[in-house]
């Protein structure tokens, strides 16, 4: 069995057409979702990229692997031997890595998998530009992957795992495809008087800091957005033709995911991933199996992207391990009552997530006002009316199952008090920035200066 997985940065799913966005974004993905399983109610267990990752890697929570946070406090990942690509390796079967991303710095990223391919270290790099690790174009990604497809076209059992940074902050489509997706429907939050509102904020990715002063400024922001994630889907494209072409699209099984979302102002944060709202924690995930295993099929269970190793496993043949915290999407025979999902960058929240309920627990708010307990209703997807004063019962009971949680999980500490104990990881970098944006107002671009070519 051969099995591919697409990992889209910062890929929110209310932006895919298939999930019901009204611009031509993702005609590729919206192809591959209308073969297979889409799931309307996927949150990442733990936010944003490295948590996020780490969890997939290793089938485990953030907080039983260590890695709730960036920077220092991620570089360990506890259970490492026993990653998805370790576990594949264990069982002679290939597993391939297209992507930069363990220059985040993410270590453990490299670990087990039979060869890593990251493209800051090939040539073409015509391609890249702007910030370094995270601007490398899907252009070149996707390059490198279909150069290994044609090379190893005898391969008959493998795991690929591609990873397209473009819709990342900051953007850098080519113009033509801004251009494609710029129509009338916008988001309805924030309204241009929600965005007026924010004005007052003087904070790290706040609307003035970012240069969002008007709603014809915050549209731009969408349209680039947007155009970020049509060029990737193209790129996604690209791929399919490649495996059309070798006879593999119809016999392979295609994952496609995210690693978080993004927040665009709903709660005051633009075009950064803060925080355990849905903006970050609301991610896509399409399971495409071969042919003759596949229907084209919505699921609303509650689902992690950490299930996405199981899956893999399952795909593969592969027992997974039996302390892994993922669960099979194939044959599914139970479901969770619940998700629990936590956020450590800028900010340290929890929340968890039932079909009607989400409560969020913030342990420390960072620059934010955002009160510690929170309560929404899960068919208020913008999470706009907090309710948790007019129901106190669901607050205690959702309380008790997250603590309940917290103590099953954890092994000798909880890696997100430690967060807390030393403050967010980035607080103080945002701070920093936060300070001198209030002396001088410079704001921070959220596009760069020199786009991506358009495609070859």
């Amino acid at each position: 069995m051969r099995v591919i997985y697409i990992d889209v940065d910062s890929l929110r799913p209310d932006h895919i057409g298939c999930y019901g966005y009204r611009r031509p974004t993702t005609p590729n993905i919206d192809r591959l979702a209308e073969q297979g399983t889409r799931f309307t109610h996927c949150f990442t267990s733990d936010s944003p990229c490295m948590p996020s990752r780490a969890a997939t890697m290793s089938g485990t929570f953030g907080i039983t692997n260590g890695v709730v946070t960036h920077g220092e406090r991620g570089l360990l990942l506890h259970g490492q031997q026993a990653t998805l690509p370790n576990v594949l390796r264990q069982h002679h079967i290939s597993s391939i890595a297209i992507s930069s991303f363990g220059r985040h710095p993410s270590p453990w990223f490299y670990v087990g998998w039979n060869e890593c391919i990251d493209p800051l270290g090939r040539t073409r790099l015509n391609t890249l530009s702007g910030l370094g690790f995270q601007q490398i174009a899907g252009e070149e990604i996707i390059h490198q992957a279909i150069e290994w497809l044609n090379t190893y076209q005898q391969l008959e059992d493998f795991y690929l795992y591609i990873q397209l940074w473009d819709p990342h902050s900051f953007y850098e489509a080519p113009l033509s495809f801004v251009e494609e997706v710029r129509n009338d429907h916008y988001p309805e939050h924030p309204s241009a008087e929600e965005i007026e509102t924010h004005q007052q904020d003087r904070l790290w990715h706040s609307a003035p800091a970012m240069g969002i002063t008007s709603y014809e400024a915050w549209q731009n922001l969408i349209d680039e957005y947007d155009g970020e994630i049509r060029y990737a889907d193209d790129q996604i494209g690209r791929l399919f033709n490649t495996l059309q072409t070798l006879g593999w699209y119809d016999q392979a099984t295609i994952l496609l995911s995210a690693d978080h979302g993004e927040e665009f102002g709903e709660h005051g944060l633009y075009a950064e991933h803060g925080n355990v709202y849905n903006g970050t924690q609301h991610i896509p995930l399409i399971v495409r199996g071969p042919r003759g295993e596949r229907r084209e099929a919505v699921s609303e269970d509650l689902i992690y992207q950490v299930d996405i190793a199981a899956t893999i496993c399952e795909a593969l043949g592969v027992t997974p391990p039996s302390h892994w915290d993922s669960q099979s999407l194939l044959n599914r025979k139970q479901r969770r009552p619940y998700l629990v999902c936590g956020h450590g960058l800028y900010t340290a929240q929890r929340a968890v997530v039932t079909p009607e309920w989400k409560l969020i627990r913030t342990f420390d708010p960072g620059l934010w006002r955002i009160p510690p307990v929170q309560l929404f209703r899960m068919d208020d997807s913008w999470e706009q009316a907090d309710l948790a004063r007019a129901f106190p019962e669901h607050v205690g009971r959702l309380d008790t199952i997250l603590r309940e949680w917290e103590d099953e999980h954890r092994l000798q500490y909880d890696p997100m008090m430690i967060n807390v104990a030393k403050g967010p990881q980035g607080l103080i970098d945002a701070r920093k920035w936060t300070q001198q944006f209030q002396m001088d107002g410079k704001v921070m671009s959220f596009t760069l200066p020199q786009r991506k070519p358009d495609p070859q």
